[in-house]
């Protein structure tokens, strides 16, 4: 097996959706012509990796929409990068506690100054208050389409130009949920934590009629499932994470992007344990 074979081989056989098809494959033409430097190591990728991604917070935390966009390619980079630890260590069989442990800590590093970053930006930039609404979309639509695509309907632009006043502060309760959400999940599904019953519970299910309960939980499961299988970007692994983060922030949408990590973190966090008790799992 030739140099560019075995680097090939390096890569995560099952990873994440955007780890697959971006992060994963562009880690590893980066890592070809620097794979065989003895100097640069699992570790010392890792490092560099949370590095980037803590500058990329600070972009983030300016709350200017130049830097946000800015901190968007940042947090994918730093993603490569953090891919590149892992493919180096495989290519060299070069494995540790150390670098174990450090990976992991660079993670949740990257991930508590990246909320933070983007809730300081958020509340720094909108001073006490903020309006939420749909103006933005009608803005960008009359920017588009011209600014009479509104007036064929008055119902339809008095809608689209209604908002809500809300207080700046709220942003800090949501980036603290969403945040949250993120390590619960990494805590049940990433680490695949083994929430199972006993074999003598399962052996006396099998043998009872399923309840009404357990029947319609397994629908439900199988419903999620479908949905977790069908939209890879709401799977929510640290790649599709990283991708949000750089969607809503590049468009300067940090409110909605704290929204559906919060809403999406929690629901994942107590999905997941439940519907492993009942024996699901994402490849079911």
């Amino acid at each position: 097996m030739n140099k560019v074979e075995k680097l090939r081989s390096a890569i995560k056989k099952k990873d994440g959706w955007w780890a697959s098809i971006f992060s994963g494959p562009l880690a590893n033409k980066f890592l070809e012509p620097i794979c065989d430097i003895k100097w640069i190591s699992p570790n010392l990728i890792t490092i560099v990796s949370m590095i980037i991604g803590l500058i990329a917070a600070l972009c983030f935390a300016t709350g200017q929409h130049f830097y946000l966009i800015i901190g968007a390619i940042l947090v994918q980079l730093s993603f490569i990068v953090d891919c590149m630890d892992g493919q180096l260590a495989r290519y060299r069989q070069e494995f540790s506690n150390l670098g174990a442990w450090l990976d992991r800590i660079s993670d949740r590093v990257k991930d508590f100054f990246y909320f933070f970053g983007i809730a300081w930006g958020f509340f720094i930039s909108h001073q006490e208050h903020f309006h939420l609404g749909l103006g933005g979309f009608a803005n960008f639509l009359a920017h588009i389409f011209g600014e009479n695509v509104f007036k064929f309907n008055s119902n339809i632009q008095t809608l689209l130009l209604k908002h809500i006043e809300i207080d700046s502060w709220i942003i800090w309760p949501l980036a603290m949920l969403a945040m949250f959400g993120v390590f619960l999940i990494d805590y049940y599904v990433n680490q695949d934590m083994k929430l199972e019953v006993k074999a003598s519970s399962q052996k006396q299910e099998t043998q009872a009629k399923p309840s009404a309960l357990k029947s319609s939980l397994v629908s439900f499961f199988k419903f999620g499932l479908s949905v977790y299988k069908s939209i890879p970007i709401l799977r929510f692994n640290i790649g599709e994470q990283a991708l949000l983060i750089s969607i809503f922030t590049a468009f300067d949408a940090s409110f909605c992007l704290m929204i559906i990590f919060a809403l999406l973190g929690s629901f994942y966090s107590v999905y997941w344990p439940v519907a492993k008790y009942y024996g699901m799992t994402p490849e079911k």
